[in-house]
C-alpha cells in the first residue's frame, strides 16, 4: 500500500548526478515534515528574536535559490537553543539553534544552511526513512493524518516518533561528504565564499571543545577533520569548474 500510495519509480537526481528509486514523492515528505515539527518544538522552542530570523531568511533564501531541489519550498527557522547545532526536517524545514548563529559570521552561516538545504536536495532524510522498516507505517500515518480511530491514531505517533528518532542520529559518511559538497558548491554559486565551510567547521570544533565528538554539531553531523580534508581539496576544483577552466 505504502508503495502504491507514494509512487515508487527510479527518477534522476540533479543534486547527486544519479539515477535513484524514491519512494517517497515531494507532498508525503513535507506531510511527514509537518507532523514531526510539534515533536522538535516541545523540545526546542522558536526563538523570538527578529533580527535573528530576518539575518536567517535572508541568507537562505539566497541559498534556496541555487538548489537542485525545486519542487519543495524551503523554510528557514531559528530555535532558542544555545548548544551549536542545526538539522534538517523532511520536505525542506531546516533549523538553526541561536547558538550556532552567534558564533557564525554570514558566510559561515551560508554554508551551513547550504549544508543542510544538501541533505534536502539529496534526499538524504527520505532515503533513511525509506531504509527503516517501519517507514511503510511512517507513510500510513502522513496519509491519514491525526484522526480516525484509536489505531490510527497510534500508529500516526509511533511514526511520528520514528522519523524524529531518525533525524536526531548522524548521518553516513557518504552522506556527509555530498551534503558538503552541496553546501560549498551552493554556497558559492549564491555569492558566499566557499571556504567559509572550512572555516565554518574549524570554528564550531573549537568553540565545542575537547567534547567536540559528542556534542552539538558534531553529534549529528560528525567526521569534523576528514570533512576539512575533503573540502581543501574539492573547493579548488568547484572553483575552476565554475570558471570554466
Amino acid at each position: 500500500m505504502a508503495i502504491s500510495l507514494s509512487g515508487c519509480a527510479t527518477t534522476y537526481n540533479p543534486a547527486t548526478g544519479k539515477n535513484e528509486i524514491i519512494l517517497i514523492n515531494s507532498s508525503t515528505e513535507v506531510s511527514i515534515g509537518q507532523k514531526v515539527i510539534p515533536e522538535l518544538l516541545k523540545e526546542y522552542p522558536l526563538s523570538d528574536d527578529a533580527k535573528m530570523q530576518e539575518r536567517l531568511n535572508k541568507i537562505g533564501s539566497r541559498i534556496a535559490a541555487v538548489s537542485d531541489r525545486k519542487d519543495i519550498g524551503y523554510k528557514f527557522s531559528v530555535l532558542k537553543d544555545k548548544e551549536l547545532n542545526a538539522m534538517t526536517i523532511p520536505g525542506g524545514f531546516i533549523y538553526v539553534n541561536a547558538g550556532l548563529m552567534k558564533v557564525l559570521n554570514d558566510e559561515e552561516l551560508a554554508y551551513v544552511l547550504a549544508h543542510e538545504v544538501g541533505h534536502t536536495a539529496a534526499r538524504h532524510i527520505v532515503k533513511k526513512i525509506q531504509s527503516n522498516m517501519t517507514y511503510q507505517l511512517i507513510l500510513a500515518a502522513a496519509f491519514t493524518g491525526l484522526g480516525g480511530d484509536a489505531g490510527n491514531a497510534a500508529d500516526a505517533v509511533q511514526g511520528v516518533d520514528t522519523v524524529y528518532s531518525l533525524i536526531a542520529l548522524s548521518y553516513s559518511r557518504k552522506d556527509e561528504y555530498e551534503a558538503d559538497r552541496l553546501g560549498a558548491k551552493y554556497a558559492f554559486y549564491s555569492g558566499f565564499d566557499p571556504q567559509a565551510s572550512i572555516s565554518a567547521l574549524e570554528k564550531i570544533k573549537k568553540e565545542e571543545g575537547p567534547n567536540w565528538k559528542a556534542l552539538g554539531y558534531f553529534r549529528t553531523h560528525p567526521y569534523v577533520d576528514e570533512r576539512i580534508a575533503a573540502l581543501k581539496k574539492f573547493i579548488p576544483e568547484l572553483q575552476i569548474s565554475k570558471s570554466g577552466g
